[in-house]
C-alpha cells in the first residue's frame, strides 16, 4: 500500500539515520535519489528543523505492508508549480520484498499523482553508475546532462561516503587551505578582472536568463523549458529575504555586470552545524577568465570565518568552472546524470480543449468592416 505522509520530511529523517548506520558498517536502506548536504534550501536553522521537520513544499508517499516501511518517495515543487524535482527515492533493506518492485512501484504512483495534478514535468538525478537508471528509462525519463560535485577541504571518509560511495576511502585526507593561503594564490591581475563584481539586485534577472541560455546547450534548455526569466531567478537564486529568524543560513550572491551583458554570477551559501559551505557559479564562455578569480574570491570569502568543506555543483557542458575549480585544489565527489519526464496533461472535460468540442467556429475577417465566420462540424 502506498499513501502520504503530510508535511513531515520523513526521507530526510531516515538518511540521517542511515547515513549513522553506515558509519557501523550497515545500511538501513537503498537510496536512488537523495540529496546532497548543501541542497538542503531551508532557511531554517538545523536545531529547528530537527524539532519542526516541516516541508511545506514537499510531497512524500509511503509504501508499507502492514505498518511496515518498505520503500518511500519525496518530490518538491518548483517555483512555477508546474514542476517537479524527485528529492528522495528509496527502498528499505532487510525487506521480504524485492527492492525493484518497490521502487518501481513508488516511482509509478509519482507519475501518477504528477499527471493528477497538471505537472507538466518530473525531474530526477540518479548517480551515473547505479543500476536503477534502467528502472527509469522503462519509465520514460530521458537524459540530457551529467552533474558533478566537487569539494574542497577536509572531512572523514565514512562522513564524505553516500548511499552509492565506498564505505571507506583509499584516498589520502587533505586540509582546506587558510584564507591567508587563498589571497596568496590570488594575483592582483586576477583582483583586477573583478573589479565588475557586485551585489545582485532584482534588476539582474533578465541578464541572468539571458548568461542562461549563453552557457546552456540547446539540448538542455529544450529538456528543462525554463523560459520565463522571473521563475528561473526564483530557482537559481531564491529568495534573499533573511525572514524572521535570524539564525538562518547566511547567503551572498554577486554578478559580473560587463556592461551589454552579466559575465558571470556567483553565489555563497554558508553552512551551520554539520553542513559545509556551498559554492554555486556560472561563467559566460566570452569571459572564462572570471572562472579561476571567481573561485578563489568565494573561498577566501567563506573560509575567512568557518574553516569548514565546500561544495559546487557543475555540469558537465560548464569547462571554464571546472577547470578553476581543479585549479583551485576541488576534487571530485560524484557523478549524477540528470532526467527528466515530460508529462501530458489529460483533459477529462471537453471544454479543456476546444478542439474536442463538436464545432469550432473560426472567425475569419472579409473584406471592409465585415466579419465571416465559418464553422467546422
Amino acid at each position: 500500500m502506498i499513501r502520504p505522509v503530510p508535511y513531515v520530511d520523513l526521507p530526510g529523517i531516515i538518511y540521517a539515520l542511515d547515513q549513522r548506520a553506515r558509519l557501523r558498517q550497515r545500511a538501513l536502506a537503498n537510496f536512488v535519489c537523495w540529496l546532497e548536504p548543501v541542497e538542503h534550501r531551508a532557511s531554517w536553522p538545523p536545531l529547528l528543523r530537527n524539532i519542526f521537520p516541516l516541508d511545506p513544499v514537499a510531497r512524500t508517499w509511503l509504501c508499507e505492508d502492514r505498518w511496515r516501511i518498505l520503500g518511500f518517495a519525496q518530490v518538491r515543487e518548483r517555483p512555477s508549480g508546474t514542476m517537479w524535482e524527485l528529492t528522495y527515492l528509496a527502498s528499505m533493506l532487510q525487506s521480504a520484498f524485492s527492492g525493484e518492485d518497490v521502487l518501481t512501484a513508488l516511482l509509478d504512483y509519482v507519475l501518477e499523482m504528477a499527471a493528477s495534478h497538471g505537472v507538466l514535468r518530473l525531474f530526477a538525478r540518479v548517480e551515473e553508475a547505479q543500476p536503477e537508471l534502467e528502472l527509469f528509462a522503462r519509465s520514460g525519463f530521458q537524459r540530457y546532462t551529467r552533474e558533478f560535485t566537487y569539494v574542497l577541504g577536509w572531512e572523514d571518509e565514512n562522513e564524505a561516503a553516500g548511499p552509492g560511495e565506498a564505505e571507506v576511502s583509499a584516498a589520502p585526507k587533505t586540509r582546506p587551505p587558510s584564507p591567508g593561503q587563498v589571497l596568496s594564490s590570488t594575483s592582483a591581475e586576477h583582483l583586477q578582472e573583478l573589479a565588475s563584481l557586485q551585489r545582485w539586485s532584482r534588476h539582474h534577472v533578465w541578464g541572468l536568463h539571458q548568461l542562461y541560455r549563453a552557457v546552456t546547450p540547446q539540448r538542455v534548455q529544450m529538456a528543462e523549458l525554463l523560459e520565463n526569466s522571473e521563475e528561473y531567478a526564483r530557482l537559481l537564486v531564491g529568495s534573499q529575504r533573511s525572514g524572521l529568524l535570524p539564525l538562518g543560513r547566511k547567503c551572498e550572491t554577486y554578478v559580473c555586470d560587463m556592461g551589454v551583458r552579466l559575465g558571470a554570477w556567483l553565489q555563497l551559501r554558508r553552512g551551520r552545524g554539520t553542513r559545509p559551505h556551498q559554492l554555486s557559479l556560472i561563467v559566460h564562455p566570452e569571459y572564462a577568465d572570471l572562472a579561476e578569480p571567481l573561485v578563489r574570491f568565494a573561498c577566501q570569502r567563506l573560509l575567512e570565518s568557518d574553516r569548514r568543506p565546500i561544495y559546487c555543483q557543475v555540469r558537465e557542458y560548464e569547462g571554464a568552472v571546472i577547470n578553476a575549480l581543479r585549479a583551485s585544489g576541488f576534487a571530485p565527489k560524484t557523478t549524477r546524470v540528470l532526467l527528466v519526464r515530460h508529462m501530458a496533461y489529460l483533459a477529462v472535460r471537453q471544454r479543456v480543449v476546444p478542439a474536442l468540442e463538436q464545432r469550432v467556429i473560426y472567425g475569419v475577417k472579409g473584406l471592409g468592416t465585415a466579419n465571416s465566420r465559418q464553422t467546422m462540424r
